[in-house]
């Protein structure tokens, strides 16, 4: 099994109370079933508290209860997390100790890369250029989970895509471009010609979100046209995350289009988003935060972006 990585991937390290946001704070976090064995086990008042914070929500998962203000009850004042510090770190459930980790399964090679949702991730995605040299050639074998022929096409589209992404041209030029080479690897991939895509500022208005004020900021970020001659280079690192994160995807649905144009809407987004905020990377952030890592969201914003 070959198993790739971005050259920030090892570079990650968490940066714990220094981080602006938190992975604990907006989200559930799910435990798995080891874990919380585990948890059962645990004596004292600590013990008691673990227990008393679990609950099973109503997709059957069990999670801990969040405070009012959506934080995980194992948060503490010092920004620290209180079962890593009474258990270690080896007795975190797998959601908090994976997390920004993120794992690609294809059979027969293996991706990683990080979440964009975590700050210092997105600072390493952003600033980090030639992070996927280690990408090019993938030898794929037949399988039994997908046509191994199609995974090649998908892959040397991947490959086209980042050369085009990476050219020495004004990047709404590139975002062009790439667009009107996804509508020609749909056509050859499934005989159809993707029609055009709805406007977005609605889409993007009807999502869920953890906080009511991200709404109304990705909402008005997306209506405008978005000027991406300023931080071009970070923009450029983020078009190419998210084209590395998602493409392959495709091999299941045989969609490209929906990736290519959530990629290019999500520049856009993020562009405006770090002019009114002045740092691109907590837009970036903020907006994973709210649209990436949901995967209701994701669904939505596919059925509205594919083929």
């Amino acid at each position: 099994m070959e198993h790739l990585y971005p050259t920030y991937y090892r570079a990650f390290r968490c940066i714990a109370a220094d981080c602006p946001d938190s992975c604990c704070q907006g989200w559930d976090v799910v435990i798995d079933s080891e874990t919380e064995a585990f948890y059962n086990s645990v004596q004292g008042a600590f013990g008691e508290k673990l227990r008393e914070a679990i609950f099973t929500d109503a997709d059957g998962d069990r999670i801990f209860y969040l405070s009012e203000k959506k934080k995980c009850p194992f948060w503490g004042e010092d920004r620290l997390c209180d079962i890593y510090r009474e258990l270690g770190e080896e007795h975190l459930c797998a959601t908090c100790a994976r997390f920004p980790r993120i794992t690609m399964d294809y059979t027969v090679f293996t991706e990683h890369t990080l979440a964009l949702a975590c700050p210092e991730a997105a600072r390493l995605i952003l600033t980090t250029d030639n992070a996927y040299t280690a990408f090019a050639d993938i030898a794929v074998k037949e399988c039994g989970d997908y046509d191994a022929a199609i995974m090649r096409r998908l892959l040397d589209a991947r490959d086209r895509a980042a050369d085009i992404l990476t050219e020495h041209i004004p990047l709404f030029q590139r975002l062009e471009k790439l667009l009107h080479h996804a509508a020609e690897w749909q056509k050859k991939l499934t005989g159809y010609t993707p029609e055009g895509a709805e406007g977005v500022s609605s889409l993007f208005a009807a999502l869920d979100y953890i906080n009511e004020n991200d709404r109304v900021k990705i909402a008005r970020a997306a209506e405008v046209q978005p000027d991406f001659i300023r931080r071009e280079k970070e923009l450029t690192n983020l078009a190419l995350y998210w084209l590395y994160r998602c493409l392959l995807g495709a091999i299941g649905d045989l969609d490209v289009t929906a990736p290519i144009r959530f990629l290019i809407a999500s520049v856009g987004v993020v562009a405006n988003l770090a002019e009114e905020c002045g740092d691109i990377v907590a837009a970036a952030q903020l907006y994973s935060k709210e649209i990436e890592q949901s995967y209701e969201n994701m669904e939505r914003l596919w059925d509205a972006f594919g083929a």
